[in-house]
């Protein structure tokens, strides 16, 4: 977040590019498990997600989830948490968390918190019922702005938002001194080297 929730622009970029994300897992049958907002890195060229499989690897179906180390409880749909297979619906749970946690600093905000552009998609993502919740794909047509929609074929929001992705000057400061700080760090080299 680096001082201030993301601007609108940056919000649908953002929830665009994860949802085509998650659809493009989904058709091909497989569950992100795992996505939350430390599980999104912000790069000038779009966001990049990590930790595929999180949930699975904290613990195996049946067991609760609730409170194990390396899941973000705020990210964690309720049937995860107790257990269930990690399925779609729990990834659309998530994407509505980092969504909301993008534009507010917390994964569960209340409705008016939101901006105008996520106030009936976050809501509905974090359902507490999976089957309330909205597939990926129409996440992804609800952030899209009026008039694009997502065809096959087509150059998709990842490839645009490569072009373009819209980082507000403060993060990209950040970025840009992550980036210094690690380039600077002095790491032991390996013994016998």
């Amino acid at each position: 977040m680096h001082g201030a929730p993301l601007p609108e622009e940056t919000l649908r970029a953002l929830g665009a590019c994860l949802a085509e994300t998650l659809v493009a897992a989904h058709t091909v049958g497989v569950t992100h498990a795992g996505l939350s907002p430390t599980a999104v890195l912000l790069a000038p060229d779009g966001p990049r997600v990590t930790c595929f499989g999180a949930a699975r690897a904290a613990a195996p179906d049946g067991t609760p989830r609730a409170g194990l180390p390396g899941l973000e409880p705020g990210s964690l749909a309720p049937e995860q948490a107790t257990g269930g297979r990690p399925r779609p619906p729990g990834d659309v749970y998530a994407l509505g968390a980092v969504l909301a946690y993008a534009a507010t600093g917390h994964t569960v905000p209340d409705r008016q918190e939101l901006p105008p552009l996520l106030r009936s998609v976050v809501p509905t993502c974090l359902a507490r019922d999976p089957a309330a919740r909205p597939r990926a794909a129409d996440v992804l047509s609800a952030l899209l702005p009026a008039g694009a929609s997502a065809t096959t074929g087509a150059p998709t929001v990842v490839d645009a938002a490569a072009r373009s992705f819209p980082l507000p000057g403060r993060v990209i400061a950040a970025i840009a001194r992550q980036s210094a700080e690690i380039l600077a760090a002095d790491l032991p080299l390996p013994s016998g080297s």
